[in-house]
């Protein structure tokens, strides 16, 4: 299929995120160069919505929109904001090769002192170690490598365009190596053919023996057209492994449910946290806290966002799962020190703040406690 290029120039590029992205990447802001991926995944949840706007969804991987005022926008745009954790950059080839915007956009972020976040399927993404190790040092990087499993087969039925899955995890060891916060994205674990204990711990395995850190695991999600490109993905493996994803996303027709029961999600990652623990790999990725009045309130909701999951693995009701991460919110998005709030007016202080319920307040003073100690 013919590659195509469409430059542009967008009023706005930075994306501003309602709340931050915990407990998974703990990103704020997000902002990036290019719209389509040369790589088109068959799973790709971004071939439909609105990333691609009203561009017909088979052109994702043959038209790569770019924004050729993505620098002047980075840097006018990040200069208004407070810095947090921002995902930028797309490290596809050929586009970064013709163009070069994702290193130019590294520079704007290492001047502007934002603390940085990447997922990324690219060994490109290398050629900017030492812009990565700058921005590191000043401020702190987190990578994810994206590998969906570690299974030729598989590769090449739902990622027959992608680089290599050889080459992702030496770029993960030349991360790892250049003292780097380096993961696996093990999304999405494709479901009867990429989830088994076997397929799972390859991957974690393969992880810490190329220095990465911590392993996310996540399941497949089904929506318009990304349902039937894996659909007919699936079909090339086994017709029996389509009609399982059909009886599993409860697809009678062409319009599964978005996602699979939350049993399945819920085991899934029970299963990808126990096989962590066996190989002394994280199973959440940790958490930039800046060293200001505020790093507190970041250290706190990230105990309440890590609390939430581990609710939603023990299929906890929703009211207790909402409970932590509302009150995760609060606390993340407090202006005021919550320390200085504690001191203050002490647990009624808490207990005041909004969606913090009584025990909830109680967990929030028990963690400033042991921050103090």
């Amino acid at each position: 299929m013919k590659l195509e290029f469409q430059e542009y120039q967008p009023r706005k590029i930075v994306n501003v995120h309602k709340h931050v992205d915990g407990p998974w990447f703990w990103t704020k802001y997000s902002a990036h160069p290019y719209v389509g991926c040369r790589s088109g995944c068959e799973f790709c949840y971004l071939r439909g919505g609105h990333y691609l706007g009203k561009r017909d969804p088979d052109s994702f991987d043959a038209l790569i929109q770019v924004k050729t005022n993505a620098i002047e926008r980075l840097r006018l745009e990040l200069g208004k904001l407070e810095p947090d954790v921002i995902s930028c950059g797309d490290w596809q080839q050929p586009a970064e090769d013709r163009y070069g915007l994702s290193r130019q956009m590294l520079e704007v972020v290492l001047e502007m002192g934002f603390p940085l976040f990447i997922v990324e399927r690219s060994p490109l993404l290398t050629r900017d170690l030492d812009l990565l190790q700058a921005i590191n040092a000043k401020s702190w990087v987190g990578v994810v490598i994206s590998i969906s499993n570690v299974d030729p087969t598989l590769k090449h039925a739902f990622e027959p365009r992608s680089p290599g899955i050889r080459r992702r995890l030496e770029t993960m060891q030349v991360l790892a190596e250049a003292g780097i916060l380096v993961g696996t994205s093990l999304m999405p674990i494709i479901p009867f053919a990429g989830d088994s204990q076997k397929h799972l711990e390859d991957t974690i395995i393969a992880t810490k023996d190329h220095g990465g850190k911590f392993v996310l695991g996540g399941g497949l999600s089904m929506s318009g057209v990304q349902a039937e490109r894996s659909f007919a993905a699936a079909a090339q493996i086994d017709p029996a492994l389509e009609q399982g994803w059909r009886t599993l996303y409860k697809s009678d027709s062409d319009k599964p449910n978005y996602g699979p029961p939350r049993s399945y999600t819920a085991s899934l990652g029970r299963r990808v946290r126990d096989l962590c623990h066996k190989h002394d790999v994280m199973d959440r990725m940790p958490r930039y806290i800046p060293d200001t009045p505020l790093g507190i309130n970041k250290r706190i909701a990230e105990h309440l966002f890590l609390k939430t999951y581990e609710r939603e693995l023990a299929e906890a009701s929703n009211f207790r799962v909402w409970a932590y991460r509302k009150a995760a919110w609060t606390v993340d998005e407090l202006p005021q020190s919550i320390a200085d709030l504690y001191a203050k007016e002490g647990l009624a202080g808490i207990e005041a703040l909004p969606d913090v319920g009584g025990k909830v307040a109680q967990e929030i003073v028990t963690q400033l406690e042991i921050s103090r100690a």
